[in-house]
């Protein structure tokens, strides 16, 4: 990270953290004992790398804990109008479902890792997949405390302590650290299901 030309800026994000940062390789010299693999197929060693980072098998299980927190609010304080509002109940029973879906997609990969193969694909599947389920999550846990969900932390009549506008803001980058959405499609479209490209 102390080569000469490497330069690291950090991104700033809606919700004031430096969760992202871009690096820029200007004339970057590597000495032979640093490298990894063949000269000149770095960039395989990275993709390699992004399949173990996307396979993320813990967001899986924060996405869990995220969903059922919402539910044991749910049980503490009540709805917040007194009376169940049948489409967020809804909402928030797909989200658990879809916390059991993250879960066994991580077990799929965990699995693979097991036997020694190295997800591809699949842990484009699994990114795309929690990476969008978090937003998910906080987008219901907002919709679920209303507009006083929209507090942010200090606010003293914010929900949870200002918890749900915060957590929505953190999950929008997740959509874009490690690939895009779009580029986990685009991976599961030509290497998942042999599709052209286009």
């Amino acid at each position: 990270m102390k080569s000469p030309g490497l330069s690291v800026r950090p991104i700033i994000n809606m919700a004031n953290s430096k969760g992202l940062c871009e690096v820029f390789c200007e004339d970057v010299r590597v000495p032979v004992k640093n490298r990894l693999g063949e000269e000149n197929r770095g960039w395989y060693v990275s993709a390699t790398l992004l399949d173990f980072e996307r396979s993320n098998i813990g967001a899986a299980i924060g996405n869990r804990h995220s969903a059922l927190d919402l539910v044991k609010h749910i049980e503490d304080a009540g709805w917040p109008t007194g009376q169940p509002d049948e489409h967020v109940r809804m909402e928030l029973t797909s989200r658990l479902i879809e916390a059991e879906v993250g879960r066994l997609l991580s077990y799929r990969i965990v699995s693979m890792q097991k036997r020694g193969l190295v997800p591809n694909y699949e842990a484009s599947m699994n990114k795309m997949f929690y990476s969008e389920l978090s937003q998910r999550i906080s987008w219901t846990g907002m919709k679920l405390f209303r507009t006083q969900g929209m507090l942010l932390e200090g606010s003293p009549n914010a929900p949870r302590h200002g918890s749900a506008p915060r957590n929505y803001m953190m999950t929008i980058p997740q959509t874009i650290a490690a690939g895009t959405s779009e580029i986990q499609r685009n991976i599961i479209a030509t290497r998942g299901l042999g599709l052209p490209r286009g």
